[in-house]
C-alpha cells in the first residue's frame, strides 16, 4: 500500500464471486480457521486482519520515519517469501518522500474481495479493490486491477503471533488499466 501512495489434497476451482453476498443472520467467519469451503466472507475477514497489521506498521513507520524492528517483524508477520523483502524496501523508499502522503495517525487501508478466482487450502487468489482514504492525506489514481495471492503462513515467519491466521500474503500486482493475469495458484 505504500508503493500506492508512491504512486493440494481437496483443492478445488471457485467460481468468481462478488462481493455483494445476500443478507445473511450467519455467524462472521472466523479468519483464524480454515473452513471447509473458503468464501468471499472468510477471505474478507483475513484480509482484515493481515491489513490491520500493515496498518499497525504503517503507524509506526509513519510516527518514527524508520523502517524499525517493529516494521520488520509485522511485515515478517504477514508476508511469505520473497514477497516481505519486497515491502520492506518499499517501507524504506516510502521515507523519500510518498511517507508525506500518509495521514499523521493513519487507519487501515481496506482490501476487499472483488472475485475469488481460486480457493483452496493451500492457495486464495483474488482480485481486489483498495480504499486507503483511511491511510492517505491526497487520495492517489486507484488500481484498476489488483490481485493477491495468500498461502499458508510459513512456521518460521510469525514467532510472536502477531498474525492469528494460517495465511500470509505471497504476492501482490495492482495495476492502473484493467489487467488479467494467470492464476498464480495453478489448478
Amino acid at each position: 500500500m505504500l508503493a500506492v501512495a508512491a504512486c493440494s489434497s481437496g483443492t478445488h476451482q471457485a467460481s468468481p464471486t462478488t462481493t455483494q453476498p445476500p443478507p445473511s443472520t450467519t455467524a462472521a467467519p472466523n479468519p483464524d480457521v480454515i473452513p471447509p469451503v473458503i468464501t468471499v466472507a472468510y477471505v474478507n475477514a483475513v484480509l482484515a486482519v493481515l491489513f490491520h497489521i500493515y496498518g499497525n506498521a504503517t503507524r509506526v513507520l509513519v510516527a518514527t520515519h524508520q523502517v524499525s524492528a517493529v516494521v520488520e517483524t509485522d511485515f515478517r508477520s504477514i508476508y511469505n517469501g520473497p514477497l516481505y523483502g519486497n515491502e520492506v524496501q518499499v517501507a524504506r523508499d516510502s521515507l523519500k518522500g510518498a511517507i508525506d502522503n500518509v495521514r499523521p495517525k493513519p487507519g487501515d487501508g481496506i482490501v476487499r474481495v472483488k472475485m475469488l478466482l481460486y480457493a483452496s487450502p493451500a492457495c486464495v487468489f483474488i482480485a481486489t479493490t483498495t480504499d486507503l482514504s483511511a491511510v492517505l492525506v491526497h487520495q492517489t489514481p486507484a488500481a484498476a486491477s489488483e490481485y493477491y495471492e495468500l498461502t499458508p503462513k510459513q512456521a518460521d515467519i510469525d514467532p510472536d503471533h502477531l498474525n492469528p491466521t494460517p495465511w500470509a500474503i505471497s504476492f501482490n500486482e495492482a495495476y492502473l488499466t484493467p489487467t488479467s493475469i494467470e492464476n498464480r495458484c495453478g489448478g
